[in-house]
């Protein structure tokens, strides 16, 4: 499946939204630990799997999930071209950190994009969540920060489609990494907004 993107441009500044298979991977990821780690939760994160034939870190998978995200979130803020389809096989000793230095967590990294790419592919993974983005709300965003902003620049926002428990959200000049339930929650607009308005101030 080609990666897709949306553009609105009803004058200079202009507005990108994409849905990277690396930082969903990551997020994907890190749920499995969540609730590997909570196994009486009440409510467990998608995906709820069994993965204790994983060879996932254990003490330190916390620690070395932060540094490769912020890893990821620079390279996906630097190149628009670093995320695709086969990032995760051309970059797989970099993910595979999170996993144990032996076979079986090579053999557990295999299978967790596997079961990733099994979902993100299909009409229910990766389309499904940019779907979120619809063209009425993507004009409304575009809208409220068109009205703040007197730019003729690109905005890249990347959609994950659940919330970065390990980690913080990420804004940095010109590009913003966001949870769907941002785009879903009303409630959260007028802070989105204003997060997004900010990380278009950072030069």
């Amino acid at each position: 499946m080609e990666d897709t993107q949306k553009e609105v441009g009803l004058s200079g500044f202009e507005l990108e939204v994409n849905a990277p298979y690396s930082l969903n991977y990551l997020i994907y990821v890190q749920n499995i630990y969540i609730n590997s780690q909570n196994q009486d939760r009440e409510n467990p994160l998608f995906p709820y799997v069994y993965s204790s034939t994983w060879g996932l870190l254990e003490d330190e998978f916390e620690n070395i999930f932060t540094e490769v995200w912020n890893e990821t979130v620079i390279r996906n803020c630097q190149s628009g071209l670093y995320d695709h389809n086969g990032t995760l096989n051309l970059d797989k000793t970099f993910y595979q950190k999170l996993f144990k230095d032996n076979e079986t967590g090579v053999s557990g990294y295999s299978e967790s994009v596997k079961s990733f790419v099994t979902w993100w592919n299909g009409i229910y993974g990766k389309i499904s969540i940019e779907s979120v983005f619809d063209e009425n709300r993507m004009n409304e965003v575009y809208r409220d920060l068109s009205n703040s902003l007197n730019v003729n620049k690109r905005l890249r926002i990347d959609l994950i489609y659940d919330n970065p428990v390990l980690t913080e959200n990420t804004f940095n000049s010109w590009y913003a990494v966001l949870p769907i339930e941002n785009i879903f929650d009303i409630r959260k607009k007028s802070e989105v907004i204003s997060k997004l308005i900010k990380c278009c101030e950072i030069s």
